[in-house]
């Protein structure tokens, strides 16, 4: 595939997650594959695999931006600020990080939800399909007692 099409796929991507963090998650579940062996990390949960698993993941985690059901962003800022991207005519990837703002259940004030993430991307159906989503909250240097678990994880 052409490199200007994954770079298409890339903003088509930014829009959808505009739209997310607006309650919709429609337009993000689009972009993904729905191959069997589609993956996604998202910093709520163990990875997810398949379409199945991961596009109920992607439906749970839109609903930490309702309260009740009912939307509660008033206005959205998304940013993304790029730190590497690359393709093949098979595969490409971006690592971003990404910062949204607004509403999120269980705060009455607006917030800055900000994740390091890492996706991956592969030509399907005619464009360019997410095939792994990492996303964590790592966006600066941590200590490794950071990672420590206690002994029954």
């Amino acid at each position: 595939m052409q490199a200007h099409e994954f770079h298409t796929a890339i903003d088509a991507f930014r829009t959808a997650l505009r739209s997310y963090v607006r309650g919709d998650h429609g337009p993000v579940a689009r972009c993904f594959s729905t191959a069997d062996d589609v993956t996604l990390a998202n910093p709520l949960g163990p990875p997810r695999r398949g379409w199945a698993d991961v596009n109920a993941g992607i439906v749970e985690g839109v609903q930490s931006f309702r309260e009740g059901g009912v939307l509660r962003f008033q206005s959205v800022e998304s940013s993304f600020d790029e730190v590497a991207r690359y393709a093949t005519p098979n595969l490409g990837y971006l690592v971003q990080i990404e910062r949204h703002e607004g509403l999120v259940v269980g705060s009455a004030d607006p917030v800055v939800v900000a994740l390091r993430v890492t996706l991956i991307f592969r030509p399907e159906d005619g464009g360019w399909k997410i095939v792994h989503r990492h996303a964590d909250p790592i966006t600066t240097a941590r200590s490794i007692t950071t990672t420590i678990q206690s002994p029954e994880h």
